[in-house]
């Protein structure tokens, strides 16, 4: 697909705004399950790499598997609704790890998670993307870590109540 055709059906990508910089792009995510509702459109292999780019009409996904690009515009149009998953959160610092101090002191655990001594001390579980639009029916994962960069994203779109997040709770 031409970049011609994309700005044909889904506009151009959108402008960074220096004055309040948004992100305008996604991390990467792995494709696990795709549907087509319709025959004769655009396929992709399973473990396929995608991130999506934000455009002024809609959102741009793209694929990679095995160095084929594959891009899908997908028009705000035909979004019927996305759905953010968290992973669950397992938090056990041990007494006085840094990452125990940092709690105790009121830091964000989004902080703290990163002066862990131990991997048991903070993990979380991946999360999950899944996209319903008029023509396909996409189910993506990404580390559980990036959760709250990928939230920011999809929350720029402006998508309203299209946007489900669901957040599973922490032990």
């Amino acid at each position: 697909m031409t970049e011609q055709s994309i700005i044909k059906q889904i506009g151009k990508p959108a402008e960074i705004d220096l004055q309040k910089p948004k992100a305008i792009g996604s991390t990467g995510f792995y494709l696990k399950l795709f549907k087509a509702k319709n025959t004769g459109t655009e396929s992709l292999k399973l473990e396929s790499k995608c991130n999506f780019e934000k455009r002024t009409g809609g959102i741009l996904l793209r694929a990679n598997y095995s160095n084929k690009l594959t891009a899908i515009p997908i028009p705000n149009e035909k979004i019927i609704g996305i759905t953010l998953k968290r992973g669950k959160e397992n938090i056990d610092p041990f007494f006085m790890s840094p990452m125990w101090i940092l709690l105790k002191l009121g830091v964000s655990k989004l902080y703290a998670r990163y002066f862990r001594f131990r991997l048991h001390e903070y993990s979380i579980d991946q999360m999950e993307l899944n996209i319903e639009t008029t023509d396909y029916e996409m189910e993506f994962i990404a580390n559980g870590y990036l959760f709250e960069r990928q939230l920011s994203f999809f929350e720029n779109l402006n998508y309203g109540n299209k946007l489900i997040t669901e957040i599973k709770a922490s032990t």
